[in-house]
């Protein structure tokens, strides 16, 4: 994806104190606040520049924050069914840095979404238990490869 150098400075400037804050913040709740900040800065810039890869990502990061924060809003009542590990909150901010890099280098953005699209599916019932279920094939595999 190619933005206007100025729209594309100040979208890289945005998204590098995002990954900053959700780096620093130790509290979940507050690395999430930061996180939704992706989907307003990509939003800004469909303003100024309209690019359907960009609609695309925008949305993306939109439904993947919704879906977390949903999750993470459960586990503050005590439905600690769906873990929100430390690991994931890892991935995503893998990915958000993944969005920054693909911008600042001119790439698909797509890769980068898709990872933020699978820690939302993570942060879900059913792709809790999926992966659960795959590491469970797994150790059963190794078990009987033993």
């Amino acid at each position: 994806m190619k933005l206007p150098q100025q729209v594309k400075k100040n979208l890289l400037k945005e998204l590098e104190f995002i990954i900053a804050r959700m780096r620093e913040e130790s509290d979940p709740v507050k690395k999430i606040y930061f996180y939704s900040a992706v989907n307003g800065s990509l939003e800004r810039v469909t303003r100024f520049h309209f690019d359907k890869e960009l609609l695309v990502a925008q949305a993306i990061m939109s439904l993947s924050y919704n879906v977390i924060n949903d999750r993470v809003n459960r586990l503050k009542i005590g439905d600690t069914v769906v873990p929100f590990t430390e690991s994931l909150m890892e991935q995503l901010i893998s990915s958000v840095s993944d969005l920054a890099k693909a911008i600042e280098d001119n790439k698909t953005v797509y890769p980068a979404v898709e990872k933020a699209m699978e820690v939302a599916y993570m942060a879900t019932g059913p792709g809790f238990y999926t992966r659960s279920f795959l590491d469970y094939a797994k150790t059963e595999q190794a078990n009987q490869e033993e």
